[in-house]
Order: structure tokens, then C-alpha cells, then sequence
């Protein structure tokens, strides 16, 4: 669940969130069948099954445990910087611009492994693996199908630490690499983005995109050995969060449809387009193939 305090002033929450959900949000928009793999705590918001319903999204794979389900607290200033609150004991916190390794929060002290994933999930299409800890991100990874199209964003702490032949293994089945920017900087402190993909540009075997927020994204198309910028869809931002795993599923999307690296990070742009028009997942509810597919136009005729 989701608690955002906008730069304006305004909170919203507790909300339906998680990066799975908004990855899976972020694929429905291009009319994909998408479920979620997930650890399902005590205490969601009122509705939140009729709510994945409404957007499509199916449940076998949210496996329920007797803990409270995981809070964020985000905040953003004005440039849409953000920091989050991570859990104590004590309840109160602190704040810091990403989770670490460990926040002492118990569903966080629990792993996914391949026996969670559903049989029938097994041979999908496509999966996107959220951020979680390498030994989970591994697992998930095995438990798919060889020919499963796969996408992968990191934790900023396996950025960090990770070895450059620890993030080659875990990437060698992965079709496309998508760290956000906050979590390259992890790894390259002192890095512009577009040098920071230069380094990692070999890691994925299509492309390694970095999503930098309201600029877009960069991309590394491996196979044509070019590098693009691909431009943010222009909307009123009311909640950042989520558009990053939003932006996964989108390109996930285009990847299993075979729509070409540019046709495939521009879908991304749009399904982030959609989820930060309005608090939580509504936005990304309301979004109409036609819209949809006027921005897609508008990201193709401006790529770099």
C-alpha cells in the first residue's frame, strides 16, 4: 500500500500499490491478460479485489500471508524528487531516497520463489520482474518458460553491490533491463545517465532502457548498436508513483507483440503517461484505446 504527500501539500492513502500492480496496470493498457505474482498481506485498502478486477488483472498468483501488508510513505518536492519512509518498529520511520536491503518490515523479511508462480503463468507470453532480492528475482526467472519473454528492474542496493559478472548472470535470459535512474545512480554515482548506459548496455540481449522521470527514457538497442531518447508523454503529473513499473509493463507489452525496441519503449512511455494523471491506479483505469493511442503517436514522431 501507498501513501504519497504531494509537493503541494495534498496525501493520499492508504492505496492500492506495489510494483507488480502497476507493471500489470501498465500492460493492460495495450490489451494484454496480466496477473501478478506477489505476497498478499492483512489490512489492503476496502475494494482492492474489485479494483484488480476492474482492471483485468488476475489474482491466483497473490499468495496470502498473516502479516500487514508492506506501507510507503512517499514524498515529493516540487521537481518531483522523492524520498520514502521506511518502516520501523517504532512506527516512525525514515525517510531516504530508496528502500536498502533490509527495512525490518516483516512481509519484506518474506521471499518469492518459483513454487509461488502459478502453474498456468509458467508458459506466459511475457513476465516483468519486479524489484526484489536477487535470490527472488532468480527464482522468478527460472520458474518461466525458456521461450517466456522476460523484463527485469532492480532494487538500487543489487545496483549497488552486485559485481558486473553477478548482474551479466542474473541478466543473460532477460530481454530487457529497466533500471530508473535513482537506481543507476546507485551503481554510478558520478555518471551522466547516457554514460551509465554505455556501461550497462551489453547486460540485456534487446535493450537496456533507464527511465529519467519527466525527460523519458533512454534506450540501448542492442541489435541495431544505437542509442535513443525516447521523450515523456506532456500531462499534468498528479502522482508520480508507479509510473516507473507502469513504463515496465508497457514495454513488456510491446516486447511479446514483437513491435520493435522504439515501438516497445514508446508504449512504456505511454502506460507511465497514464498512471501519473491521478492519485493511485484510477487514471490507469480510465485510460481509452483511443488516447492511448494518440500518445503513441506523439512519443514515435519525437524520438532521438
Amino acid at each position: 500500500m501507498d501513501i504519497v504527500h504531494s509537493a503541494d501539500g495534498t496525501t493520499r492513502g492508504q492505496q492500492l500499490g506495489g510494483n507488480a500492480i502497476y507493471a500489470a496496470a501498465g500492460a493492460r493498457i495495450w490489451n494484454l491478460r496480466t496477473g501478478v505474482v506477489a505476497l498478499r498481506g492483512t489490512g489492503l485498502p476496502v475494494g482492492w479485489d474489485k479494483l484488480l478486477t476492474d482492471l483485468g488483472i488476475d489474482t491466483e498468483g497473490l499468495i496470502p500471508v498473516d502479516v500487514p501488508a508492506s506501507v510507503t510513505e512517499f514524498f515529493y518536492s516540487a521537481d518531483e524528487e522523492r524520498t520514502q519512509r521506511v518502516w520501523s518498529h517504532a512506527g516512525t520511520g525514515a525517510a531516504v531516497p530508496h528502500l536498502p536491503a533490509e527495512t525490518g518490515e516483516p512481509i519484506r523479511r518474506l521471499r518469492l520463489s518459483a513454487d509461488h508462480v502459478p502453474e498456468r503463468y509458467r508458459h506466459a507470453r511475457g513476465a516483468h520482474v519486479g524489484p526484489a532480492h536477487g535470490d527472488a528475482q532468480r527464482a522468478l526467472i527460472k520458474a518461466f518458460a525458456p521461450d517466456t519473454v522476460l523484463t527485469l528492474d532492480p532494487y538500487p542496493y543489487l545496483m549497488a553491490e552486485a559485481t558486473d559478472e553477478e548482474l551479466r548472470l542474473l541478466l543473460e535470459p532477460v530481454a530487457a533491463f529497466l533500471p530508473s535512474h535513482e537506481e543507476v545512480r546507485a551503481r554510478f554515482p558520478d555518471l551522466a545517465p547516457e554514460d551509465a548506459l554505455d556501461r550497462l548496455a551489453g547486460f540485456a540481449r534487446v535493450a537496456t532502457v533507464i527511465k529519467v522521470g519527466r525527460r523519458g527514457a533512454l534506450v540501448y538497442d542492442r541489435a541495431a548498436g544505437r542509442r535513443h531518447a525516447i521523450p515523456a508523454v506532456p500531462v499534468a503529473v498528479i502522482d508520480p508513483t508507479g509510473a516507473g513499473d507502469a513504463f515496465c509493463g508497457g514495454m513488456l507489452a510491446g516486447l511479446v507483440e514483437a513491435r520493435g525496441v522504439l515501438e516497445t519503449v514508446a508504449r512504456g512511455a505511454v502506460s507511465a503517461s497514464f498512471a501519473v494523471e491521478d492519485f493511485g491506479l484510477g487514471a490507469i483505469l480510465r485510460a481509452m484505446p483511443a488516447e492511448r493511442d494518440r500518445r503513441l503517436r506523439w512519443v514515435l514522431e519525437r524520438v532521438q
